[in-house]
């Protein structure tokens, strides 16, 4: 009976490898996080048959946007009122602007509480992941501000790829080639990301125009922008970027190119290789129990080498975009009742305003421009972001608004909560320090 339960384990552990290789892991994100920075952490990467065709033809602009040719996200621009489909999603994704992790609770910030009470329960939230991208002074100074962490991640790397070299040797003297063979595609994974942190970087557009405003800040408000990104426009989580004109689009409209293009599409066919050889060597293991136990160190290395990523981007996340030229302030998720205090919210962050575009043409995606829109969209203009009263009784064109008015006191309401996020110490204190950086000194309205 011990001897066909152990038998039974033996079996099963034997085929637990398999299983990773039902989807695509990691072989994007560890191939982009390479890209963009030295300060990176190379995990054991796995794939499946379809990741062999893309890795093999792969090009930056694949690499970087949409690997998987999934549905992309779209973004709307509060100064130019369009809207695009999202380009280097997987970048973005990587530093931490999109839709950010809910499982922290706890951090998010709740302005409906404040203005209307903590019994209130919303019938549908709208979350707002926002974000304050501020380039650096000087272009490319980016690459020196993580030299010790840059040290202490290339010496992981060493450690990774001796590791399963040392493992492979053993296994040849006791002539198990097969485990030779596992161990070397996990160093050859690794030293192939290796050659490619050190030699490629990201080539971000607009660079110029960027460093021109960084050193001429008087131009204010007159080259600032938000972006607002979502899965799709009926979608609870929107992602918010503040940042220059020119960044914004550089980051979400302009796709990010690779320095070496022919270096990444022969890394590319190295790792496709690589992967086809470990997916080869654990389906030979498949039913083995006398090789049961190198399916299972196999495995626990693979979850070994998962770690010190894990640690790296908890302590320091801001190095997924030590190359950006940029840096990124991230605000807590912030929770509204409903999607008209979001975009309530969103209106009042810094942006620039053109002559031939609405104010509100950036909603267009969100809420239909018909009367009942324009009424709401005046009354939010007519009131005082502070005292929550109106400033004139005829601004806009339309008659003073009636105490009781539902749609007035609806109006008032999701100002109010809107107001309560803007003022939150969580949000107003990154705020402060976005105007200050881009030349609109130290107020805290928008």
């Amino acid at each position: 009976m011990e001897n066909s339960m152990l038998s039974s384990i033996l079996t099963i552990i034997a085929y637990a490898p398999i299983v990773l290789f039902t989807e695509s892991l990691r072989v994007q994100r560890t191939m982009v996080s390479s890209i963009l920075t030295s300060s990176s952490i190379a995990p054991a990467i796995t794939g499946c048959a379809k990741d062999f065709h893309r890795l093999w033809h792969l090009d930056d602009a694949q690499l970087l946007g949409n690997f998987k040719h999934e549905h992309a996200a779209s973004v709307t621009s509060v100064k130019h009122g369009s809207s695009f489909p999202l380009q280097n999603q997987t970048v973005l994704q990587l530093a931490g602007v999109l839709r950010r992790d809910l499982r922290m609770a706890g951090r998010a910030i709740v302005p409906y509480e404040a203005a209307v009470g903590t019994s209130f329960r919303p019938r549908r939230e709208t979350v707002v992941h926002l974000s304050f991208a501020v380039p650096l002074k000087e272009m490319g100074g980016g690459k020196g501000r993580y030299g010790w962490l840059q040290l202490v991640c290339w010496t992981v790397t060493v450690l990774e790829f001796a590791v399963p070299i040392t493992l492979a040797s053993y296994m040849a003297i006791w002539r198990n080639y097969t485990g030779v063979f596992l161990m070397m595609a996990i160093s050859l994974s690794v030293l192939i990301l290796a050659v490619l942190r050190s030699s490629t970087h990201p080539v971000i557009a607009n660079q110029s125009e960027i460093a021109k405003f960084c050193k001429d800040t008087a131009a204010g408000l007159s080259t600032l922008d938000v972006h607002v990104i979502a899965d799709h426009w009926n979608e609870e989580h929107l992602s918010v970027v503040c940042g220059y004109t020119s960044h914004l689009h550089a980051l979400t409209n302009i796709p990010i190119h690779v320095s070496r293009p022919r270096l990444l599409l022969w890394a590319g066919r190295g790792l496709a290789v690589v992967i086809l050889l470990q997916a080869a060597s654990l389906a030979s293991l498949m039913g083995d129990k006398s090789n049961a136990w190198l399916s299972l160190s196999w495995l626990a290395l693979y979850i070994l080498m998962l770690a010190p990523p894990w640690i790296l981007n908890i302590y320091h996340p801001e190095s997924a975009y030590e190359n950006y030229t940029a840096t990124l302030t991230k605000v807590p998720p912030i929770r509204f009742s409903c999607r008209r205090a979001a975009l309530v919210f969103v209106s009042r962050l810094p942006s620039s305003s053109q002559a031939y575009v609405e104010r509100w043409a950036w909603t267009n995606v969100f809420v239909p421009d018909n009367p009942r829109r324009k009424l709401w969209q005046a009354q939010v203009d007519n009131l005082d972001l502070l005292t929550f009263e109106e400033k004139s009784p005829a601004a806009h064109g339309q008659h003073p608004a009636k105490k009781n008015d539902p749609e007035y006191l609806k109006s008032k309401t999701l100002l109010r909560e809107a107001s309560a996020a803007y003022h939150h110490p969580q949000v107003l204190q990154p705020l402060l320090a976005y105007k200050r950086a881009v030349g609109l000194g130290s107020g805290a309205s928008a």
